[in-house]
């Protein structure tokens, strides 16, 4: 212990004396650790924290198709359905619907909210238990429009109604429907998808009418399953392509091509794969940056290490081991990555802060880490301290090594010169080497994401944004008597295109580029009964007004606009 504190003492003393070469080491360190807590932090997060629910680990999702076809791996109601009836492999499997914008109302309260249509056993799936009132059940489920119910989440609960217990039982609005309020989820419960945090929970037998509820076309669904005691994940996988064989025999029109696969739930569906393809990546680039710091820092402390080698073999002539003297390399680099590391981990937390939930800078907003509860746990501090010991390691080890190899009595005559016996090869090529390589790999991987974000930028977005202006509006409490709605959206147009400076004038039904497409039937010629059954295909769009175009300025191909006569 005394011989370590004289260690401590030493190269303390040692790095004050070079404060030049020190904050030099500790900048370095500290960047390429930082940046590495900050991706994995991120990770963690997104990819490694688990949802919170009742045994996480044996919590699956179903996903079914492919990115090669519309139906983006999600599956309808009659599907879901059968599985549920079918498998034997899952003790429950619960579906729901994370694409449910509505406008609240209730006394003096109106505003924009977006929640989940969930099947009656999702809350008793996840094992997910009420703060207020009573969670969804599978018993008030008695088919369509038969569960008139809606659950807050703590956060509606506390921002629209003050956290007050009386309000359930009352009745609130989505729009024009009426909803009882049942209660009120727990605060550490955001749903199941960590980039979408539901403000309500409804079921979904009452945001679908019957004709979608028997539609096996439209693919709404995202499907969970908890796996049965004993049962592995590759015997639910093997149990539910079986079943997917059986319903593509059934409904060969429908329920054909569909592959089947379980992964871990939180990502939606039709985004999952990208996030974590994309944090892998960042994830390789982080490595890369830490990898060319220690190798910078190796660098730095060979040489030091070699203007110390009559020091060193001053001390060694002296009596002192070369043990001795490798242990005080390696303190001097140990005391650098800690300090470095702990520098690295404070601006990491700092950061991580800034992109938590709800901390973001209002030009941020709609980031996609706008609902991701980031922040810095056990699991964080573990990879922090791994990744500095390891790199106090690796780079205090070169001027270590190079010390068990130096001639005591060459450096005695030369001086503060390297004494290692000439060899074709040495670990300053080596460092050389490796520096080269990964410089090399993290200019070609940026000019890469620069070609990439460039070409981004000049793809036609199919619409000029430029002179556009974008509002939001509700029809939601438009009586939908003959052709009100239409009446009002059409009237609205007019009143717009009247206002001088105005060209043109439409709707649309979602924003570009935010998702929320929705299925819409298409029917083959001559078909007189337009329902969902009656449908060929149900490929994901948006819904427009007459005008949209041309206030788009967007150019057609072929055909027409659509026009004001254009119903069914």
């Amino acid at each position: 212990m005394t011989d370590l504190l004289l260690d401590l003492r030493y190269a303390l003393r040692v790095l004050w004396k070079s404060p030049a070469f020190t904050l030099v080491a500790l900048i370095t360190l500290m960047l390429g650790i930082g940046a590495n807590v900050v991706v994995f932090g991120l990770v963690n997060a997104v990819l490694l924290r688990p949802l919170e629910v009742s045994d996480p680990k044996n919590l699956y999702q179903l996903r079914l198709g492919s990115w090669t076809n519309w139906k983006l791996l999600t599956t309808s109601y009659p599907a879901f359905e059968d599985y549920q009836r079918r498998n034997t492999t899952f003790s429950a499997i619960a579906g729901f619907d994370g694409y449910c914008s509505a406008t609240l109302h209730s006394e003096n309260i109106a505003r924009t909210v977006s929640g989940y249509a969930v099947t009656g056993n999702y809350f008793d799936m996840l094992g997910v238990q009420p703060q207020v009132g009573r969670l969804i059940r599978a018993e008030d489920e008695r088919g369509a429009n038969s569960a008139s119910y809606v659950v807050l989440s703590d956060s509606l609960w506390r921002s629209a109604f003050n956290a007050d217990p009386r309000v359930i039982g009352k009745t609130v609005r989505l729009n024009k429907d009426p909803f009882t309020v049942l209660g009120v989820a727990p605060p550490q419960f955001h749903g199941t998808d960590k980039f979408d945090w539901p403000d309500y929970f409804i079921p979904i037998v009452n945001y679908f009418d019957s004709d979608h509820l028997r539609n096996r076309t439209g693919h709404p669904l995202t499907v969970l399953g908890r796996l049965k005691p004993g049962v592995t994940p590759q015997q639910a996988a093997e149990n539910l392509t079986s079943i997917a064989a059986q319903l593509a025999k059934e409904y060969p029109q429908t329920d054909t091509g569909l592959p089947l696969r379980l992964v871990r739930p939180g990502l939606y569906a039709d985004t999952g794969d990208l996030i974590r393809d994309s944090l892998y990546s960042v994830t390789a680039l982080a490595l890369l940056v830490l990898a060319a710091a220690c190798a910078n820092l190796a660098t730095l402390f060979a040489a030091r290490a070699a203007d110390r080698n009559r020091e060193l073999a001053v001390r060694v002539a002296l009596g002192a081991s070369r043990w001795r003297l490798m242990r005080q390399l390696l303190t001097e680099a140990s005391i650098v990555s800690l300090v470095g590391g702990a520098a690295g981990l404070l601006i990491a937390a700092m950061l991580l802060r800034v992109l938590d939930r709800g901390s973001l800078p209002s030009f941020l907003g709609n980031s996609p880490f706008s609902h991701v509860a980031v922040s810095v746990d056990a699991r964080v501090y573990l990879v922090a301290l791994v990744l500095t010991l390891f790199s106090g390691l690796l780079f205090g080890m070169i001027p270590a090594w190079q010390v068990r190899r130096s001639s005591p009595l060459q450096a005695m005559k030369s001086g503060a010169v390297d004494s290692m016996p000439l060899r074709r090869f040495t670990s300053h090529d080596l460092l050389l080497g490796a520096q080269i390589t990964i410089c090399t790999l993290m200019v070609t991987s940026s000019i890469v994401a620069v070609r990439g974000m460039v070409r981004m930028l000049h793809t036609p977005l199919g619409f000029q944004p430029n002179g556009a202006m974008l509002a939001e509006i509700d029809l939601s409490e438009v009586e939908p008597q003959g052709n009100a709605p239409l009446e009002k959206k059409k009237a609205m147009i007019d009143a717009l295109r009247s206002i001088p400076g105005v060209t043109a004038a439409g709707t649309l039904s979602k924003p570009p580029f935010t998702g929320g497409l929705r299925g819409i039937p298409v029917f083959t010629p001559g078909t007189t009964e337009f329902t969902l059954n009656n449908s060929v295909l149900m490929p994901l769009g948006l819904t427009i007004s007459p005008g949209y175009f041309e206030a788009a300025r967007t150019r057609l191909l072929s055909g027409r606009d659509v026009s004001w006569r254009d119903t069914i």
